[in-house]
């Protein structure tokens, strides 16, 4: 077996992109030949399976309301279809608009790689002519369309660009095992191997340690390319109004981000005011931006005089600063209500970001996390170390409170007597991890500051998980197969966040990936 134990631990190792890339040649060798499930995309880092984009095509999870196939044609989806668990292709009864033929009903085919049609042999199969969509994550053959065995051309629809939030996000959202068969999961062969003690559980604990440092990297990279056209103060304040936004609301927050960046808020709101003036002022900014002063939604006049002091208070604050700006506001259009609970609609958030702005020095959340960095000096006393910088920094989201939407969900609605938090520790906790330590990772390459490195380093491993979801639970099952011991061994968000890792590189609901998968070929590989 490969000896983990080798390996450095006091930074975020590439340890586990070694271990993959190593198989991975062997999977492009063994896919060449139509052997392997596991499809790897050539000039990217992506490798997801099949039963993913499924998933992904059947939830909808794409922009439904500019959809073209690539031979140009418009496309407006009615119906996914019926999951097909028997052979033939994988969705039957879908329905579309497809321009210039109007309703079009029949069966999806779904795939990674639009040459999987071919390599399939799908063009062969009369089982196959009721095709009526080819729909791919990636196309990899440059074509417009493909053939049946009939040789009538069926349209295709290229999902890479119309997803409505990154893969790695699409994959915490996905519940996998509400689609489909619903089979309960299979365990892997990595469960029979960690069963026959061919490894220990300190040896997979390792394995998921560096799994996970494979996570915050690519996070890592993805914030890299932000940080080439924006500061970082910039970028972190964009990236936590994006977690903000949760599903629905990502692309909005993000827009909204854009549309009223630090440089302006720094500009239109006073230094010399007080607190709550400052808060006032910049939840006017944002409410204003976002299209959802009462105003712009033309609500009716509330009944009660704090709600009345309120919206006044913002209102008025708003109608001083607009002309002062030139760009467009959003609307209330550009929002998604549905399938959000109240805590979280997008009029409380932008009021959460504005406490936290007005409580930050010179407006900036970035700053203020580099002064409690600075603070930090002996870092080898790791618990206090990591106690005291997790509280610090997560008091700017935990501690945070505003007189009038810490006792309302909405607008005009009841007041509540007990303060309400604006934003959650499950949401901080996911902030810290997802956002905060790669950008704060990023930051301390670029400035080769080593010391900063090994403090991220110190608290991802000490942190504690994160509330688990459906795929930490579907792989602690599919690896483990009984609580207890998952709960033993995934002590850490870095190592839950090497579950993640492992379930999108390698794992689904059957059992054939496990021939391509890293980890349980490092635990065999003598």
């Amino acid at each position: 077996m490969i000896n983990l134990h080798n390996y450095p631990q006091d930074y975020f190792s590439p340890v586990y992109q070694q271990i993959a890339s190593s198989f991975c040649t062997g999977v492009k060798d063994e896919r060449a030949n139509g052997c392997s499930p596991l499809h790897v995309l050539e000039g990217t880092e992506r490798l997801i399976k099949e039963e993913l984009v499924r998933c992904i095509w059947f939830g909808q999870h794409i922009k439904k309301g500019n959809l073209f196939t690539d031979d140009g044609l418009r496309l407006e989806i009615l119906s996914p279809g019926w999951w097909n668990s028997e052979g033939g292709p994988d969705f039957k009864h879908a329905e579309f608009l497809l321009e210039g033929k109007g309703l079009v009903k029949g069966a999806v085919e779904v795939h990674v790689l639009s040459s999987d049609w071919i390599r399939h042999q799908h063009a062969r199969q009369r089982s196959y002519d009721t095709v009526c969509l080819h729909v791919v994550m990636w196309n990899d053959n440059q074509g417009k369309y493909i053939n049946n065995c009939s040789g009538h051309a069926i349209p295709q629809l290229t999902l890479s660009k119309y997803l409505d939030a990154e893969l790695d996000e699409l994959i915490e959202i996905i519940d996998i095992e509400s689609y489909g068969k619903g089979k309960k999961v299979n365990p892997g062969h990595c469960q029979t191997e960690m069963k026959n003690e061919t490894v220990n559980e300190q040896w997979l604990g390792r394995f998921l340690d560096y799994a996970g440092d494979e996570r915050i990297l690519q996070k890592a990279k993805r914030y890299e390319r932000w940080v080439e056209t924006s500061p970082f103060e910039q970028v972190i304040y964009e990236a936590i109004m994006e977690s903000l936004g949760y599903k629905n609301n990502k692309e909005p927050f993000l827009t909204l981000a854009s549309r009223i960046p630090l440089e302006d808020i720094r500009r239109l709101t006073p230094e010399d005011v007080t607190i709550q003036k400052k808060k006032i002022d910049m939840q006017s900014l944002l409410l204003g931006m976002a299209g959802l002063l009462p105003q712009q939604r033309n609500l009716k006049p509330p009944s009660d005089n704090e709600t009345a002091t309120y919206i006044n208070d913002v209102e008025q604050a708003w109608d001083a600063v607009q002309k002062k700006i030139d760009r467009a506001s959003m609307t209330k259009d550009d929002w998604i209500y549905a399938g959000s609970r109240p805590a979280n609609f997008p009029e409380r958030r932008s009021a959460a970001i504005a406490n936290i702005l007005s409580g930050c020095t010179s407006r900036s959340i970035f700053q203020h996390i580099l002064s409690v960095f600075e603070k930090v000096e002996n870092y080898r006393e790791e618990h206090r170390t990591v106690k005291t910088l997790i509280d610090d920094i997560q008091s700017l989201f935990l501690d945070i409170y505003d007189p009038y939407w810490s006792h309302h969900y909405v607008l005009c609605g009841k007041k509540i007597i007990k303060p309400l938090k604006l934003i959650g520790k499950e949401r901080t906790s996911h902030i810290f991890i997802n956002v905060m330590i790669p950008i704060l990772l990023v930051y301390a390459k670029k400035h080769n500051n080593l010391k900063m490195e090994k403090i991220l380093h110190l608290v991802y491993k000490r942190y504690k998980p994160l509330p688990a979801t459906s795929v930490t639970e579907f792989m602690s099952n599919r690896i483990l197969g009984q609580l207890k011991a998952s709960e033993k061994i995934v002590n850490t968000a870095r190592r839950q966040q090497g579950l993640y890792q492992l379930f999108k590189d390698f794992c689904e609901n059957d059992n054939m990936s496990c021939n391509t998968c890293a980890l349980y070929l490092s635990m065999v590989k003598s």
